[in-house]
């Protein structure tokens, strides 16, 4: 009936999460056969796989780092069945229209599905940059008859009004996990900050992002050899292994840990290990996921704890804190907190109504803890 085209994961691809995000989208499009275009077998353009694919149809997913909805391949399947619909794509985050997007969980995100069934099927293609689509071979053999040099992102909009988002279906993207600046955080950095050490900083975002408005040195300690190279690209230090084994060359004015400490066996070790390699007076800036988010809540009442790619349940996470058990950490790794900051996600209408039901059981209910999703602190050696 179809068959899958799947773009390679860059620096993602040798995570566990893109791992079990593969496992994942397998189990929720079921294909005829899969093609792999990777860095071992670019560049593949629409005109050399038509030599090889024979299916009606091909999902083309450009993106691999996505979760799918469990509709998916049957709405793009009846928006393409040939004539004037060549081409359909799926709604996501930046084409939502008017369902919230307030998922923070697999099961939330089913339920954000499931409310857009009241959608119209179909609506025009606004020409946004595709991360999957669906398209008919005899739409595509026309594309290249016209351009054989055309590449797989412009096909979409190649198309025109042929091409339609599918609304009733929907997508989301995580593969800007290793890339994110995260510039809010330098917030937290007091004046005078003019060495930093990001650990499992990726390719070097945030690190980047201190440099350009601190203008010191930065470092980053990063496991993925892929993701460390593009941060040296950038003109970065790069430690390519495990933090604990970072040697005592050099000292720090601040060694960040955002959204990292969760992912560590031994999160005390691994802030001792800081605590030895800050100069006198440093800093040590955390981002770490609220496992008390209204979210995870939510999900336990319902019998759901399952593991993903991404977001407070992300398959990687070896430790989960609230805002007591973090502190607590904090302390016996001997820093105090300097600055602390709660990231809001304020709470849906439904789980609000389950939350007065408690209150009438003489429950006690931290709303603060479950109206936020992620802690950030900047933190000081005692």
């Amino acid at each position: 009936m179809f068959d899958v085209l799947l773009f390679d994961g860059g620096t993602l691809r040798l995570s566990e999460e893109f791992a079990l995000g593969q496992r994942e989208l397998r189990r929720r499009i079921r294909a005829d056969r899969w093609w792999h275009a990777g860095p071992d077998n670019r560049p593949i353009l629409p005109a050399h796989f038509l030599k090889f694919c024979h299916a009606d149809r091909v999902l083309v997913i450009l993106d691999p780092a996505v979760l799918v909805a469990d509709n998916l391949i049957d709405e793009l399947l009846g928006l393409t069945p040939g004539g004037q619909v060549a081409c359909a794509l799926p709604a996501d985050p930046r084409t939502a229209g008017a369902v919230a997007v307030d998922y923070a969980s697999r099961p939330g995100f089913d339920r954000h599905v499931a409310r857009r069934a009241r959608l119209p099927a179909a609506a025009p293609y606004a020409g946004h940059s595709p991360w999957l689509y669906m398209i008919t071979l005899a739409a595509l053999r026309q594309i290249v008859a016209d351009d054989a040099t055309i590449n797989w992102e412009r096909i979409p909009e190649s198309l025109g009004s042929r091409t339609l988002l599918a609304q009733r279906t929907f997508i989301h993207s995580w593969s800007s996990y290793q890339q994110n600046t995260r510039a809010e955080m330098l917030d937290l950095l007091p004046a005078g900050t003019n060495s930093l050490l990001d650990v499992g900083g990726g390719e070097g975002g945030f690190a980047a992002a201190f440099v350009e408005r601190f203008g010191g040195q930065a470092t980053v300690a990063e496991l993925n050899p892929a993701a460390g190279e593009r941060a040296k690209a950038r003109g970065l230090t790069v430690h390519c292994g495990p933090f604990e084994q970072l040697p005592h060359i050099a000292f720090f004015d601040c060694i960040a840990f955002l959204d990292v400490l969760e992912h560590l066996a031994d999160p005390l070790a691994a802030l001792l290990k800081a605590h030895s390699l800050l100069k006198p007076g440093g800093h040590v800036l955390l981002a770490v996921p609220n496992v008390g988010h209204w979210s995870v809540v939510q999900d336990l009442l319902q019998g759901e704890f399952d593991y993903q790619p991404v977001g407070i349940l992300c398959v990687g996470h070896l430790r989960f804190f609230t805002r007591r058990g973090l502190e607590k950490l904090i302390e016996d790794a001997g820093f105090q907190v300097a600055r602390w900051r709660d990231c809001p996600s304020p709470l849906p209408g439904n789980f609000q109504a389950l939350l007065d039901q408690a209150a009438a059981f003489q429950q006690t209910v931290d709303f603060q803890s479950l109206a936020t999703d992620s802690f950030h602190a900047l933190i000081k050696a005692r």
